[in-house]
């Protein structure tokens, strides 16, 4: 027997021997929240593609340009009065 499979045994004797109910539930709840992260993480990480394509991530997430006219918009609503220079230079 592996030693994962004895702590495991050792893990199953001492919750058979647990008579508070309260601690029991509470040992339910860690074990779905662990196995809960693992299924999450599971499905965050996928294989990274070979090659970069940017046209086709662009219709993957249905990326949508903004207008000239809105950039106009944006650059108007920040009234930024710096220099280009000045602003470079706090980079």
């Amino acid at each position: 027997m592996t030693t994962l499979e004895l702590r495991k045994y050792r893990l199953i004797k001492l919750i058979t021997s647990l008579e508070d109910e309260l601690l029991i539930s509470k040992l339910e709840k860690l074990l779905n929240e662990l196995n809960e992260e693992d299924t999450v993480l599971l499905n965050l990480s996928k294989p990274m593609r070979e090659k970069l394509d940017i046209e086709q991530l662009i219709k993957e997430q249905n990326y949508k340009h903004p207008s000239k006219k809105l950039l106009n918009e944006i650059i108007e609503e920040a009234d930024i009065q710096e220099s280009i220079d000045d602003l470079l230079e706090m980079i």
